[in-house]
């Protein structure tokens, strides 16, 4: 290999390498090992209800080697097995009717005459409008990795003004919070622009980069800064300020605009996936049913474990699968929603940092206009 090769390979590992640590700090709680992120977030949702599966059938199968005596008479002198598979069956229709209502009264809401759906699509262009004078473009992007990295960029790019024009005030502290603030905000772009990659077409990785993207946080700062400042900022801190509060609410309306495409996603995938799983699943439980109600079971051991043993502990994990799959969808939409659990300035996840405000401005303030209404 020569050297040019050598060093574009050590180039190539080392953005393989800092990609990955962009996803893990995107995606990481504190106290969250990468099995349970895996689970949660970024395994693909069959793979993690098969692993669910075998983890299941584990369980039962080392319940059943406790007491494979006991448990083999209680299989074949009672009515046990049948009621619990009759159950299972009744749950399995109930869950596929229900979900397949809920996706039908979803996507009704699709549906509309023209005069709404012209509402809609004024809506979007007008807010491609404006991020389009805001970034001083003739037209953004189209796919939503392009469009949130647009808008990423016009974020750093206003606060780069910010800091330039702050770098002529006479005030340190004003100059020391901008420079924090700037820092807070490039980490953050660049974890978000790593974790987009390549990605130009599906929404959930758009969703990965705005998940753990402060902007609450920066809305925050830039306001309080604003307030504290006010009567000391000159036209361009007061302008490079509402320009990048703007750029924060387009990313916070396109995240959420992502994230509702995404739910819509899901649970069209979580109704088809379902309905595949469960009409085999419905037919299996009835062979099982069968199969118990004739006492079709050869009364050997295999590997010391009875064969009816080893039948009901895999019919048991596949009659499960309905609700695994559902499990594993509503398990990453119910990860998503908490982790972009925020609400305009207000901050509504625990463990992020801003400034307190100190409020004895507005104290003193309340008290006055009180002592002015008690005059009057």
């Amino acid at each position: 290999m020569s050297e040019e090769d050598q060093n574009l390979a050590e180039e190539g590992a080392e953005a393989v390498k800092d990609y990955t640590e962009d996803l893990e700090s995107a995606l990481s709680r504190p106290g969250e090992n990468r099995i349970q992120r895996w689970f949660l977030i970024e395994g693909r949702r069959p793979v993690v209800t098969v692993a669910l599966l075998g983890v299941v059938f584990a369980i039962l199968l080392a319940g059943s080697l406790l007491r494979p005596d006991q448990l083999r008479t209680l299989l074949t002198e009672t009515n046990t097995v049948k009621t619990l598979f009759n159950t299972l069956l009744s749950g399995v229709i109930l869950l596929v009717s229900i979900v397949v209502s809920i996706n039908s009264v979803v996507l009704s809401q699709e549906i509309g005459d023209i005069e709404a759906q012209e509402e809609r699509t004024s809506a979007s262009l007008e807010f491609r409008r404006r991020i389009e004078e805001s970034i001083e473009s003739d037209v953004t992007p189209a796919r939503p990795a392009e469009f949130v990295r647009v808008v990423l960029y016009t974020i750093l790019h206003k606060t780069n003004e910010l800091q330039e024009v702050a770098a002529d005030t006479a005030d340190d502290e004003f100059q020391q919070h901008v420079e924090d603030l700037g820092k807070k905000i490039s980490d953050d772009v660049n974890r978000a622009r790593g974790i987009l990659g390549d990605a130009q077409y599906g929404t959930f990785r758009v969703l990965l980069a705005g998940l753990n993207y402060d902007y609450a946080g920066q809305l925050h700062t830039v306001r309080y800064l604003k307030r504290t400042y006010g009567d000391d900022l000159t036209d361009e801190e007061v302008e490079a300020m509402d320009d990048i509060i703007d750029s924060l609410v387009f990313f916070t309306t396109g995240r959420e605009y992502f994230k509702s495409l995404y739910y819509k996603r899901e649970l069209a995938q979580l109704s088809s996936r379902l309905l595949y799983v469960s009409l085999p699943v419905i037919v299996f439980i009835s062979y099982v049913l069968l199969a118990v109600d004739a006492n079709q079971f050869p009364d050997t051991w295999v590997m010391g474990i009875p064969p009816l043993l080893l039948f009901v502990s895999l019919a048991y994990s596949v009659a499960l699968a309905p609700y695994l799959v559902l499990t594993s969808y509503v398990l990453r939409a119910s990860t998503v929603s908490l982790r972009t659990l925020a609400a305009g300035p207000f901050i509504l996840r625990q463990g992020d940092d801003v400034d307190a405000i100190d409020f004895e401005d507005y104290d003193d303030e309340i008290e006055w206009e009180s002592e002015m209404a008690t005059d009057d």
